[in-house]
């Protein structure tokens, strides 16, 4: 079976890049531009992974985690945010709601694909890139 993510990302130009990037791996990729768009094909076929922006028009920050784990508490999230430093300590707290990893923005290519790896295997990863 293959295996397959979905890129909830609003930046059409990096939900594109990570779809290439994803394809390139043999992964199935679904891709949406917010939660909303991303929760009726994710609740036909569960991803083995999902990567989600966590800044979107229209939602707390963490709103789109807490609503993966509701429906589908086996999914294994990957947050990326360019907004991860201030009072709180964003991705601990993405880490409590139930992210596996966390990634800031920017990042390369090759970051994605070092901590996309890892949840297949049931690893959880650390990097914070």
């Amino acid at each position: 079976m293959a295996k397959s993510v979905l890129i909830i990302e609003d930046d059409i130009s990096l939900r594109n890049a990570l779809r290439e990037i994803f394809e390139d791996m043999n992964y199935e990729v679904y891709a949406a531009s917010n939660d909303n768009e991303a929760l009726a094909p994710y609740s036909r076929t569960a991803a083995d992974i999902v990567v989600t922006d966590t800044y979107m028009p229209g939602k707390d920050e963490l709103e789109t985690i807490r609503e993966i784990k509701k429906e589908f508490p086996e999914a294994k999230i990957i947050v990326m945010s360019g907004i991860y430093k201030g009072e709180w300590d964003f991705f601990q707290v993405a880490r409590y709601l139930g992210a596996i990893a966390c990634l800031g923005k920017p990042f390369e290519s090759d970051d994605i694909i070092s901590i996309v790896d890892f949840p297949l295997d049931g690893n959880e990863s650390e990097n914070t890139a």
